[in-house]
Formats: C-alpha cells, sequence, structure tokens
C-alpha cells in the first residue's frame, strides 16, 4: 500500500456540512419544542446525510445506519427541550449520533454477532465521478478504507469519522465525545497512526 493512500479520506468522500445559521437554528428548536413537524422536516433534510454518515462510519453497515439515523432524529423530536444551548444543535446532532451507534454496536459484540461487517452496496458520501474509471477507482477505495477503518479500535475509528468525513472542528469534537480538545488532538494523533499502520499491512 503506498503512502499517498493513506490519508485519502478527504479526497475520498466529501466533506459536507450543512450549518443553520443562529436565527433560522433557533426558529426550528423552537418550533420543534412546539411539535411543529415542518419544522422537524428541514431538521431532518439539513442533517440526515451527516447523521447517516456518522452512523456508517461507527458500525460499518447500511442497514443498522439507516435505523440509527431513524432512532436520532425520534430522539431529537421528543428530547429536543433538553437541548441546553451550551453547543451548537449540530453538536448536540452528532453526539446523539455517536451514542446511539456506539451502543448498537456493543449491543451486538454482546449478543455475539458479527456487528462490524461492511456493507457495500451503498457507498458512503460519492465522490464527484466524471468517468467510469474515477467511478470504479473511488468505490475500491472506499471498500478499503471502510475495511481498515474496522480494524481499528472503537475510540480510533469515531474520532477520525468525526475529524475526517464530517469535518468537525476540534472543539466540536471535544464537546461530542466529552474530553478536552488537547486529549481530542492527542487521540487524533494515535488514531492516524493506527490508520497508517493498518494500511502497511494490508
Amino acid at each position: 500500500m503506498q503512502a499517498q493512500h493513506i490519508f485519502s479520506i478527504g479526497t475520498i468522500f466529501i466533506k459536507k456540512v450543512d450549518q443553520l445559521t443562529t436565527d433560522l437554528e433557533n426558529d426550528l428548536i423552537k418550533r420543534c419544542r412546539d411539535k411543529d413537524p415542518r419544522a422537524m422536516e428541514q431538521i431532518v433534510k439539513r442533517y440526515q446525510k451527516q447523521v447517516y454518515n456518522t452512523a456508517y462510519g461507527i458500525v460499518g453497515n447500511r442497514e443498522d445506519a439507516q435505523d440509527i439515523t431513524q432512532d436520532v432524529f425520534l430522539t431529537i423530536w421528543n428530547k429536543v427541550g433538553q437541548f441546553k444551548r451550551q453547543s451548537k444543535f449540530s453538536t448536540w446532532i452528532y453526539q446523539i449520533a455517536k451514542n446511539r451507534s456506539l451502543n448498537l454496536k456493543n449491543k451486538k459484540k454482546r449478543q455475539k454477532t458479527d456487528a462490524t461487517e461492511i456493507d457495500d452496496t451503498q457507498a458512503w458520501i460519492p465522490v464527484e465521478e466524471k468517468t467510469p474509471e474515477t467511478k470504479v477507482l473511488a468505490n475500491e477505495q472506499q471498500k478499503l478504507l471502510l475495511e481498515v477503518l474496522d480494524s481499528l479500535k472503537e475510540q480510533h475509528r469515531t474520532i477520525l469519522v468525526l475529524r475526517e468525513m464530517e469535518a468537525l472542528s476540534y472543539d466540536d469534537i471535544a464537546q461530542v465525545l466529552g474530553c478536552s480538545v488537547g486529549r481530542v488532538k492527542s487521540r487524533l494523533h494515535e488514531a492516524r497512526l493506527a490508520l497508517r499502520t493498518a494500511f502497511h499491512t494490508i
């Protein structure tokens, strides 16, 4: 495996993070608290891709990621009143997605089922495909990347998903993971080293 492929995460997957403006975000939260389904529809539309990507990055299974995504937005609908505005609304959503994903993965481990099966039938987020050759290459890279990520420790996989694929800031990741920014940086460094090692073993 060539070294230039090790940190190709950013080129394989499009980093698209739709951030609500403060005013619109506050309006959607208020309307959602008032049980306005149209507000919830807008929240789903803005965040469903990010939630799905986070879930899929952690559990590595399309159907589980879809179930988690539905569960996340049901949780938001029922518990939006618990959002204290001490972080970005998007960060709160990522935190719910991370917790639901890890809970499901750990539950399946306890049940001794295969919680790490890689589903190749659906890509994470497709790259910009201009030719059949680039499409094939992208699919191969995605499969390889998912297999390598699945071999990493849970904490390394999670932080790589949040930083490299979802492009969250160090501050946002610290809030999602419940640790300091310094710990985020050191854990990310460890995760990148682990990723490099995993690629070299292929």
